[in-house]
């Protein structure tokens, strides 16, 4: 495999992905982005694998035998380093022993002892074997292939029909010495495979579909979680049943035919790979996957010799553009010929009927996908049907490619996983469907054809998310089934062959008419070129009625007929020109027909212009509208802004008048409190005032009863003006207590001298009673 020879910093580049494979510059930082998902993920199935192995080894003998199939490489790597260096060493010392006059023979020795390392180097690393622990895998894998195999023979025994040696192929007549050994050779090699195959067999008798099944189950598993980088190639070829479809010799016995054919190509009878075929292969060569680091000179011969031996190996395919993709891919992860019976593998079985020149299969399966489609995305598939777009426009290149250069890697790298597992073309239809899923939303909002394939071929190619899509088209698709494919399969491809039937009738009297047409004119113009060339070409049917048509002096021929051709000569030239004209015509009518439409589309776009101005004036005008509205309810907003403002100033002011008011109160409060103090002061000196009198006149009263005098006159009137003065403060304490809201009264407005009146007015009593 190639990619163990590159370095990691020639694949690490940063227009690269891990695989060595160029970026386009829109996608290099998305997929920065997902790099580090995909290192983690790379990490998880690592680990998941290396569980399985290990649960899979129930004693130590497996790993023995992988210890010793490391071991082997490594010896048979030495051995091959050891006999390199011997022979150049015995090269060096012969060379040091001839003399000067034998140096042309001393180069050639040495170029043949050079290429004698090269075929031995080459021949080491050709084929390798898989790591005994994938041996279960490939076991469960080959039951499949072997199953496949018996019914293919059942029918080769029913038809009758055998498919001849490569060697048996190459003349008719007697064969030479090495032809003969060539043959002996190459059924001693489909001995030795049937052997093979007979020991294949006993391992697959051996083991019980019981233990199949939870093997298949889990390996299911962890291939939809995809397989390791380091051991994908490996696996891949443990799938597809490498061992039990290889045959010992027969890549070699390929190429070897293939170089005896490129030597001896003067010769008329070589049956080696066609000059179209390697005509093309030497185009597509320098395309494929250009400026990879792996597909140096030597990658590219690799290449080269493997389209080459496939191309012999099936006639029926030959060469077919985009097996050079699948090859170097297949190249990158395996050596050259487990490449080879892995390409077999794929072609013939897995996509057997896809690349033949009718691609009789590829054309069922894509009416097969389309009325997948119209089930599942019914108006998904209406838009693109007024679009004029055909399903198989999108789905063509995606199963003819089995998405290589679809899709980026890792996603493509996944979908072979499950493909290659399966056994089946399953996958493709469930990959290309989840592919719907995720963009049909996208699809359905395109206005033209060639904006619709656009888009999906650059949303198809940014599919970075490879886990989501395998998901979705694992689990989101299971009613897709091979028997459901198989279904709709014998359902449509009666329709298929009748149209391929139809279609190669008309090719062949297009070319019929056309190659009559041309011998007409010519046998018109110089009768005897045509009659040279009609005898030194092959017998054909063009030839065979140009014949029965043309007319001969040798031959006898009457006049009648002679004329009878000229006639037919003539009518068959105004016929071809009258239809060259037509098709002129039609090709005219067709240009008219675009223009009609693209000057329809421009109606309808004017139309939608112009609606979409009045739509436009429209929302202007409610701008306008709505600005207008705006500035009211600003002035309205100010204005109640000012009232609010006023408003805030009258409440101000109002709880500055109340707070003055609460201070009057308070200190009024005060005030009455301090005048009901002195009113109660007041009123005990009164009662004090009212008992000394009391006193002063029970005392008076009893000195006058005991010191009775003549002056009883003067008495009298003494006790007179007493009674008269006592009856005057009785009645003036009955008075204030009579009225306490006079007295208040009196105290708030008169000055605080007159609260000494009482005490002036005892006085003045005390004065009288010290004059009496």
């Amino acid at each position: 495999m190639l990619l163990s020879l590159v370095s990691k910093r020639n694949l690490e580049v940063g227009s690269r992905d891990a695989y060595g494979f160029a970026l386009r510059p829109q996608h290099v930082q998305r997929y920065k982005e997902y790099a580090k998902i995909y290192k983690e993920e790379e990490g998880e199935r690592s680990d998941k694998w290396k569980e399985f192995f290990e649960r899979l080894v129930i004693s130590d003998q497996p790993c023995s035998s992988d210890e010793e199939y490391k071991e082997t490489l490594r010896v048979e790597a030495t051995e091959c380093k050891i006999e390199t260096v011997l022979e150049s060493e015995e090269s060096d010392d012969s060379g040091g022993k001839k003399s000067i006059s034998d140096g042309s023979k001393e180069r050639d020795l040495e170029k043949e002892v050079h290429r004698s390392k090269e075929t031995k180097t080459h021949e080491v690393q050709t084929w390798a074997q898989i790591r005994p622990s994938l041996g279960a895998i490939e076991i469960m894998m080959s039951s499949r292939i072997l199953m496949s195999k018996d019914m293919i023979d059942e029918q080769k025994t029913i038809s009758g029909d055998h498919l001849p040696s490569i060697e048996e192929a190459k003349s008719p007549g007697g064969a030479s010495e090495e032809e003969f050994d060539g043959d002996v050779y190459v059924n001693a090699t489909s001995d030795d495979n049937a052997n093979a195959t007979g020991t294949v067999t006993a391992e697959v008798d051996e083991v019980s579909p019981k233990n199949l099944f939870p093997l298949k189950e889990e390996v299911e598993f962890l291939v939809r979680g995809g397989v390791p980088k380091d051991l994908r190639g490996e696996v891949w070829q443990a799938f597809v049943g490498v061992k039990t479809r290889r045959v010992e010799r027969y890549y070699q016995n390929l190429l070897a035919q293939e170089a005896n054919d490129g030597e001896h190509k003067d010769h008329e009878d070589s049956s080696g790979v066609p000059k179209k075929w390697k005509r093309q292969i030497e185009k597509d060569i320098p395309r494929t996957f250009p400026g990879h680091p792996a597909l140096d000179d030597n990658g590219r011969n690799s290449l080269r010799r493997l389209l080459l031996a496939y191309a012999q190996h099936n006639p029926s395919v030959g060469y077919c553009q985009a097996m050079n993709f699948f090859a170097g891919l297949l190249l990158l992860l395996m050596p050259e010929e487990n490449a080879f019976w892995t390409l077999v593998g794929i072609i013939d079985d897995y996509f057997g009927g896809y690349y033949t020149e009718e691609m009789i299969e590829s054309q069922v399966d894509q009416l097969v996908f389309e009325e997948l489609m119209r089930e599942r995305f019914p108006k998904l598939v209406n838009h693109l049907d007024y679009l004029g777009v055909q399903v198989a426009w999108i789905s063509g290149p995606w199963f003819l490619s089995i998405f290589v250069n679809m899709l980026p890697w890792e996603s493509v790298f996944r979908v072979w996983d499950v493909l290659l597992f399966e056994g089946n073309r399953v996958m493709l239809f469930r990959t290309a469907l989840a592919l719907m899923e995720l963009y049909g939303p996208a699809l359905v909002t395109t206005k033209d054809a060639g904006d619709a394939i656009t888009l999906l071929q650059s949303l198809a190619g940014s599919t970075f998310d490879s886990s989501q899509l395998v998901l979705t088209a694992c689990m989101g698709f299971l009613a897709v089934t091979e028997a459901r494919l198989q279904e709709l399969r014998t359902k449509h491809r009666p329709a298929v062959l009748v149209v391929v039937e139809e279609r190669s009738k008309r090719g062949r009297v297009w070319k019929d008419s056309k190659g009559l047409a041309s011998k007409l004119y010519s046998f018109k113009h110089d009768p005897v070129s045509l009659i040279e060339e009609k005898k030194s070409a092959e017998g054909g049917d063009n030839l065979e009625l140009l014949n029965s048509l043309s007319v001969d002096s040798e031959l006898g021929s009457l006049p009648d007929l002679q004329e009878q051709v000229v006639w037919l000569k003539v009518e068959l030239c105004r016929l071809l020109e009258e239809k060259r004209a037509a098709v002129l015509r039609a090709e005219e009518l067709e240009t008219a027909l675009m223009e009609m439409v693209k000057q329809d589309n421009r109606r309808e776009l004017s139309a939608r212009v112009e609606l979409l101005e009045q739509e436009l004036a429209e929302l202007k005008q409610a701008l306008a509208d709505k600005r207008e509205q705006e500035t009211a309810m600003l002035q309205v907003l100010m204005r109640v802004e000012q009232e609010q403002r006023v408003t805030e100033d009258a409440r101000i002011s109002a709880e500055q008048d109340a707070a003055a008011q609460r201070y009057a109160v308070h200190v009024l409060q005060e005030r009455y409190e301090k005048a009901l103090a002195s009113v109660a002061e007041m009123e005990k000196r009164v009662v004090i005032a009212e008992s000394m009198l009391e006193a002063t006149l029970q005392y008076e009263s009893g000195q006058s009863k005991a010191h009775a005098s003549p002056r009883s006159t003067r008495n009298q009137d003494t006790s007179t003006r007493k009674t008269g003065l006592l009856s005057f403060g009785l009645g003036w304490r009955d008075r204030n207590k009579g009225k306490p809201t006079d007295v208040k009264e009196s105290n708030l407005s008169h000055s605080p001298n007159e609260g000494m009146d009482p005490s002036s007015s005892e006085k003045e009593t005390k004065n009288e009673q010290k004059e009496t």
